[in-house]
């Protein structure tokens, strides 16, 4: 069973566990092979500041990923960030926590899902993002960190 819990300035171990167990991921996003407090601290801050809402993925109480969305008042969710802790990848995790999520979010009104998907390097997580039913509709570029990276903007219709 999946459950979602808010992140907070109190429980960033976890999440900076989750993160850094991602070293490939951190190089292709923000130019860094982890992160550190204060580099958390900031995004949850930023996060919160634009009224994303960030929080771990958790299965049998463990936080296994992390999460990062925001859901406008007209049903439009933008996706940020769906990270799972690299020794629990490539079992089918991703695909159970993203429809845990994609059904949380229909019962909460959404109707369209968007996510920038960071495309500029093999081994990019684009066919899972396709295979979960999302479209490209247009190439853009985004800045995170230091760190400038081609993204394929991708929506699923629920």
């Amino acid at each position: 069973m999946v459950e979602q819990r808010t992140i907070e300035l109190t429980n960033m171990a976890d999440a900076i566990k989750i993160y850094n167990s991602n070293t490939n991921f951190l190089i292709h996003h923000i130019g860094e092979d982890y992160i550190d407090e204060s580099f958390l601290k900031n995004e949850l801050d930023e996060m919160q500041a634009h009224g994303f809402s960030s929080n771990y993925l958790c299965i049998d109480n463990e936080p296994i990923g992390i999460v990062d969305y925001m859901l406008n008042d007209e049903g439009y969710v933008y996706l940020s960030l769906l990270m799972l802790i690299k020794e629990k990848q490539k079992k089918g995790l991703g695909t159970i926590v993203y429809k845990y999520f994609e059904n949380w979010v229909c019962n909460e009104g959404a109707n369209i899902i968007r996510i920038d998907v960071v495309d500029d390097y093999e081994n990019n997580v684009l066919p899972f993002w396709e295979k979960m039913g999302f479209v490209t509709k247009k190439r853009d570029e985004l800045t995170w960190g230091r760190k400038k990276s081609s993204v394929s903007v991708m929506e699923k219709v629920l």
